[in-house]
């Protein structure tokens, strides 16, 4: 390739040929333009001179008619003196048009034509490729660096540990190594976690391998380099040639400072090779290939931990949970439903059951057994249950028996003081009712003579506003008129409106009465409730008894066991009665961080790292 100069040229010959071609057609049109211009000037110079002829003519006639007149004589002789001046003047501009004419350049000619080159760009090679130096200024300087390791036989012997680490993933850690991490910024609950040496190996070598990594000097480089693929590049390819074949070669554009800065980016090339011979492959790649592995294996690693962890953990909780019934004789609910029933809708109120009351009892034929490989509950008929009646062994064998025991004994005093309590409960809520009774009568009699009062001031005013639009009519109409017999007062008939008026005040009325009903019945209800709560005489001996037990078939209810909270419900399957009151810690304190590190793909961070790296994201 020779270069060229124009587009529409082929290469440097076809320019030369252009260019004498058009040096030739310039100067053929250059004598072409002269002669032209020199011919149409010789024109005009004939034409006056051919005026200037005719005008001499007609004074010498004139003269030779008008020779008796002696002023008509030297008129005529003034314009034949002048005319033949003009035409001396033409013969003189037409000889010297003539002359230059003939002095007009017509031998031009190329001696000699040569091409010489000038450098506008250098191509320096670089990995097997090559980038373009830019010469003539137009382009920004672009930044070369490269970071020379401090230790970097170290940063290989950490390379190949930690890829000897993520070959070889152990089915159970080991814990010679084991270190204590610093969680405190995740959860004040739990401040540290062991790392063991699995992981911990893994995490001690991408430290210290972040560490050597970091631990370098950069040396760098600035050079005007032509981005690739933009319109310099472009021209450059077309125009330029890099092959001058012993043509001459014109330095105009100063590259003085060239030569150190291209030695000095050789250097840097050197250096990155010398680096390379580390491993057997280019050193981005290598990396990229190690952060993807290490990316696959801390998720692989992490997901098995977590899902082992989790394994691991419902399996205690299974094993905790039947320690937990191995106390309690185990019930059938289907089988004791009526008798369950029974005691959730105890409500242990004296005046109800200190008669009727009989001490919850389940029958001993009721009892379910644990079916191991089933994982339910069977009663003697067959029946299976997830959720058995449970009753502890301490409290159903030993303490309902004592209790009941100790209350026969004493049931006679009992029963006075719960009388002498129902005496006094009674007393205290007649005088309350009483009370507020009589409030209640007071404020609807002073509810209804204010609504009566709101009706009459109501009334008064329409009468009023009627009279006012009466008066107000008729002045109206004076000042309208002018006149006094206009002053009669007339009576407006307002029925339909005052009918209205009343209408609708009728039903603010009402609607405030019901509203002020509405509240006193409310305050009823509360006050009813409240003094239902304080008329109640628990029954002592029966809730000291069978209080658990209510509570226990309370918590089997399907209500009971939807309203609970997401870390009772994880209870359930231990025992509803568990779930629903057993003293559970306050849920660990966990900053928002934790959420979204716990959450982090490894290995899709490594693939969007590498996506940067490329440029592809």
């Amino acid at each position: 390739m020779t270069g060229k100069i124009f587009e529409e040229s082929a290469n440097i010959y076809e320019d030369q040929a252009k260019i004498l071609f058009d040096y030739y057609k310039k100067a053929a049109e250059k004598i072409v333009g002269e002669e032209m211009e020199i011919e149409s000037r010789i024109k005009e110079t004939e034409n006056e001179r051919d005026n200037s002829l005719k005008t001499k003519k007609r004074a010498f006639i004139c003269m030779c008619t008008l020779f008796w007149t002696v002023i008509g004589l030297i008129i005529a002789l003034v314009y034949f003196l002048k005319s033949k001046k003009r035409v001396e003047q033409c013969e003189i501009k037409i000889a010297e048009f003539n002359k230059a004419k003939d002095s007009i350049r017509r031998d031009y000619k190329v001696s000699k034509l040569g091409v010489a080159y000038v450098p506008v760009a250098t191509k320096v090679p670089f990995e097997n490729k090559s980038f373009t130096v830019d010469h003539t200024g137009t382009m920004n300087d672009t930044n070369f660096s490269l970071s020379v390791l401090h230790q970097p036989k170290e940063l290989q012997k950490s390379l190949n540990e930690l890829e000897e680490g993520i070959k070889n993933v152990p089915f159970v850690e080991s814990d010679e190594n084991a270190e204590k991490i610093d969680t405190s910024s995740y959860s004040l609950s739990m401040q540290s976690v062991t790392m063991h040496d699995y992981m911990g190996n893994i995490d001690r070598q991408v430290r210290n391998i972040s560490y050597l990594l970091s631990d370098n000097d950069t040396r760098s480089v600035s050079l005007p380099v032509v981005p690739p693929e933009s319109d310099t590049e472009k021209f450059l390819n077309e125009y330029a040639t890099d092959d001058t074949n012993g043509k001459p070669i014109v330095e105009v554009f100063n590259t003085d400072g060239f030569g150190g800065k291209l030695e000095n980016f050789a250097k840097l090339s050197q250096m990155k090779k010398e680096l390379e011979k580390t491993s057997s492959e280019d050193n981005t790649i290598y990396f990229k290939k190690l952060m993807r592995k290490l990316g696959d294996s801390v998720q692989l690693v992490t997901n098995v931990k977590m899902n082992s962890t989790s394994k691991i953990i419902e399996y205690s909780n299974s094993i905790l949970s039947k320690v937990l019934k191995a106390g309690y004789n185990q019930y059938s609910p289907s089988l004791e439903a009526e008798e369950i029933a029974r005691i959730r809708e105890a409500n242990f109120n004296y005046e109800d059951s200190v008669e009727s009351y009989k001490p919850f009892r389940l029958r001993a034929s009721s009892k379910v057994k644990y079916d191991l490989f089933g994982e339910s509950w069977v009663a003697e008929d067959g029946s299976r249950t997830s959720l058995p009646f449970g009753m502890n062994q301490v409290e159903e064998e030993v303490l309902m028996p004592v209790i009941n025991n100790l209350m026969n004994e004493t049931r006679i005093e009992r029963l006075k003081i719960y009388n002498s309590i129902k005496d006094q409960k009674m007393s205290y809520l007649n005088k309350w009712n009483q009370d507020v009774e009589a409030a209640f009568r007071d404020n609807r009699k002073a509810g209804q003579d204010l609504i009566t009062q709101i009706t009459n001031a109501f009334a008064e005013y329409n009468a009023a506003y009627q009279t006012y639009n009466s008066y107000k009519a008729t002045q109206d109409e004076m000042k309208a008129s002018g006149n006094i017999e206009n002053s009669e007062v007339k009576e407006g008939n307002s029925a339909d409106e005052m009918v209205a008026g009343f209408q609708i005040q009728a039903q603010n009325s009402s609607n405030v009465s019901q509203q002020f009903q509405d509240y006193m019945n409310r305050l009823q209800e509360d006050i009813s409730a409240k003094s239902e709560r304080f008329g109640h005489i628990e029954y002592y001996e029966a809730s000291l008894r069978d209080s658990e037990s209510r509570n226990m078939a309370l918590s089997l209810t399907n209500e009971n066991l939807q309203n609970l909270d997401d870390r009772r419900k994880r209870l359930i399957p231990v025992s509803s009665y568990y779930a629903t009151y057993a003293k559970i810690p306050p849920a660990p304190k966990v900053e928002p961080t934790l959420q979204g590190d716990f959450t982090v793909d490894t290995k899709k961070v490594a693939d969007q790292k590498i996506a940067e790296i490329d440029g592809t994201l």
